[in-house]
């Protein structure tokens, strides 16, 4: 039977993260003088159990790196240890749902428990498998929801989940801001408030300072635009 991904199909492969890093091989000649990391995040899981993601963009963040060195290049790849992740592994079932794949009650729990997580709404995942990207001298994983997850771009390790929510007024934010030269990062994402009202909010987080605090906590809005289609809100990638 014909894979229903077709010539895609190498795309939802799950793989094994590596213990250390391996070398790779090369066709042609890198020069000497590139030395440096190329970081890259992408889906890497796609069973859980008797479980599968459904979607390109479900399967479970994984995290890559490139190392660049006197013409060599090492590769090294970790999964991110979002809640999404370390809830799914431990539980051998899909918990949370993802952008095309529903997560369905805990079958282990009794009757009332299970009717009652239907009123719960949805949780929101923090599956970072989109981006990743720099905020002062650290570097954090995203998906376009209000997490965002601190990755160590040395070990690929996973120090700790934040949500925007704390800093400022959005419910998602898209994956890919911009980055100014001095560090800036400006990104943009929507915001519901009372009556259905719906708004896009331009954020701001700027460059590491004296005072070495962390820039997420000084995020900001700095641009409001209301959406007069309260029902109808758009798609920012």
């Amino acid at each position: 039977v014909e894979h229903p991904a077709g010539g895609y199909k190498k795309l939802f492969e799950t793989v094994e993260e590596l213990a250390t890093p391996m070398s790779v091989h090369i066709t042609g000649r890198l020069p000497l003088w590139l030395s440096g990391s190329l970081l890259r995040c992408g889906p890497g899981l796609f069973e859980v159990g008797s479980e599968q993601y459904y979607h390109l963009f479900d399967g479970q963040a994984l995290l890559h790196k490139f190392e660049f060195k006197e013409g060599h290049v090492t590769y090294h790849r970790r999964f991110v240890k979002t809640d999404a992740y370390v809830r799914a592994m431990t539980e051998k079932r899909i918990v949370i749902t993802e952008f095309g794949t529903f997560a369905y009650p805990d079958p282990c729990k009794n009757i009332f428990s299970r009717f009652f997580s239907y009123f719960r709404g949805l949780e929101v995942t923090d599956n970072a498998l989109v981006n990743i990207y720099p905020v002062g001298e650290d570097f954090y994983a995203c998906t376009e929801t209000n997490f965002i997850t601190k990755v160590d771009p040395d070990t690929l390790e996973t120090v700790k989940k934040v949500d925007l929510c704390k800093y400022v007024s959005i419910n998602g934010v898209t994956a890919h801001p911009h980055i100014e030269n001095d560090g800036t990062v400006y990104n943009i994402g929507n915001c519901f408030g009372k009556n259905f009202s719906l708004a896009y909010n331009v954020v701001v987080m700027p460059p590491l300072q004296a005072d070495k605090e962390d820039p997420v906590t000084k995020a900001k809005v700095v641009v409001q635009f209301p959406s007069s289609e309260r029902f109808k809100p758009s798609y920012v990638h």
